[in-house]
């Protein structure tokens, strides 16, 4: 699919520059998503939100893809729009592959293949999608989200001049764009903003103005079309879709790329769109939820993501304490030592009159400011990052533990401080938007002291709160009983 005819390209055997292991979840996965369509003996678009094997496959595909743009320095909200899209990419690859391997499952007498021949038979299709072609798929998801991420922080005070990497590898179509010079906003931009292909690794910089000659638009956009045009076999301009602007339309693949056009793909992306988020206005009658109706959204917020819960959401309760604002309790086995049943959360309708915060009706109000359109107060939005924080301490794959008061201080503080930096992801799948998540790390109310100390500490060691969230999240998911050990052990690497 990703193979261009001309000289230049057939000599451009490049591999992949990223760990070969991360290959290694996403073939698991694709061997349970094609075991998975060989038992249901068929295959429809609709599948694809109701089928945990090709949900998985989907979920694989998009990290991998995440891991090519995440290392960028892109804006949050250029990021989120990008990440957004290789989640629809990656569902829609995924429709693509099924739908070419179920084409594949009947003998000629129109029964169902045994498994080992069916598996035989898709063996291209597998290594073809989920190597070959996401090989090319990875490489132009760097290129494409460092332009993104440039355009985000484009400047009208410069000109951008079109640039290659100056090799011989580079295409002589692409090496007729250098050094094309005009304003940010000609038109030339919106269609030939690099990269431009397949591999390709132009860029475009910003220069001052009146230091470069400003090109000839028309002229520029000639040689672009000249560039971007390769007449396949089917008579159809092959290169056609890389005529897009990743930065102004905030994607990181062509939106015409082939799976888009594969049957089944408006469907796919439907389906998408209800899996990534709920939508409250399906749940709330009123202006205001209810009790029942906010156990209703987070139970239903729990099947959205199961991962968020290591023994799945039995029950939300609602009571009058003065003790906590929000908390998450399991049951365990002295025998077996082990967690027995699902997580219960829950929420105080106390008023803590000291910060004049109730946290059920704050909750409440920030779930209608949802329905509504409305942005929510700091109260409101802070009510999330509370329940997130007990979520959190829900999907720890930590066994049951007794902490002296000095784990219980390490593991509340790395658990305050994870979840002050991540709850916009917990507010966007229930449909809202966080605004004030710089106020919330800085006056959030749970734990403050503690957290205050932290940041500071890893300002004084030069540590970048994103990167140490990056590193305390997988201590935390897997045994926060050790966190404190590994928070010296953190320093200790990171003393300059």
């Amino acid at each position: 699919m990703y193979d261009c005819d001309c000289d230049d390209c057939k000599t451009q055997n490049q591999t992949l520059a990223f760990d070969k292991d991360k290959f290694k979840g996403i073939l698991n996965s694709v061997e349970k998503a094609f075991k998975q369509l060989h038992k249901k003996g068929n295959y429809k678009p609709e599948d694809i939100g109701n089928t945990k094997a090709y949900k998985d496959l989907i979920k694989e595909t998009s990290g991998i893809l995440n891991g090519a743009i995440s290392d960028n320095d892109i804006p949050e909200a250029m990021l989120k729009s990008l990440k957004e899209d290789t989640f629809i990419f990656s569902g829609l690859k995924t429709n693509a592959q099924l739908a070419e391997a179920s084409q594949l499952l009947l003998t000629e007498n129109g029964k169902i293949k045994s498994f080992s021949a069916f598996s035989k038979d898709v063996e291209s299709i597998k290594e073809n999608y989920n190597q070959n072609y996401l090989e090319a798929e990875y490489q132009f998801a760097v290129s494409s989200s460092q332009s993104a991420g440039n355009w985000a922080n484009i400047s009208n005070d410069y000109d951008l001049q079109y640039r290659t990497a100056g090799d011989d590898r580079v295409r002589d179509s692409h090496d007729a764009l250098r050094d094309v010079t005009l304003p940010s906003d000609d038109a030339f931009w919106l269609s030939y903003y690099p990269p431009n292909g397949w591999r390709c690794r132009c860029n475009a910089v910003q220069v001052r103005k009146g230091k470069y000659e400003v090109s000839d638009s028309a002229k520029s956009i000639t040689k672009a079309e000249t560039a971007t045009s390769q007449i396949g076999k089917d008579g159809k301009n092959k290169l056609a879709i890389f005529r897009f602007n990743p930065g102004a339309q905030k994607v990181v693949f062509p939106p015409t790329h082939p799976y888009t056009k594969v049957a089944g793909a408006d469907k796919v992306r439907k389906e998408l769109k209800k899996q990534d988020s709920i939508n409250i206005a399906d749940f709330i009658k009123g202006d205001e939820p209810t009790n029942k109706e906010i156990k209703n959204i987070l139970m239903s917020y729990a099947k959205l993501s199961p991962e968020d819960f290591r023994n799945g959401l039995d029950d939300i309760k609602i009571l009058k304490s003065r003790s906590y604002m929000m908390q998450h309790s399991m049951s365990y086995s002295d025998k077996t030592g082990k967690w027995v049943g699902g997580s219960k959360i829950t929420m105080s309708s106390h008023e803590f009159s000291s910060i004049k915060f109730n946290p059920l009706e704050e909750f409440k109000g920030g779930l209608a400011a949802i329905k509504s359109g409305k942005k929510m107060t700091f109260n409101q939005e802070y009510s999330f990052e509370s329940l997130w924080h007990e979520i959190l301490h829900a999907k720890t794959q930590t066994a049951p533990r007794k902490l002296s008061p000095v784990g219980i201080k390490n593991m509340e503080t790395v658990n305050q401080f994870c979840a002050r930096h991540t709850y916009p992801d917990f507010i966007k799948k229930l449909g809202g938007e966080a605004i004030h998540q710089t106020e919330i790390l800085e006056k959030g109310y749970g734990y403050q002291g503690w957290i205050n100390d932290f940041r500071a500490k890893l300002k004084t060691y030069g540590i970048d709160e994103k990167q140490a969230v990056k590193d305390f999240m997988p201590h935390l998911m897997s045994d926060y009983s050790s966190i404190g050990s590994k928070v010296n052990e953190y320093f200790i690497a990171n003393a300059k």
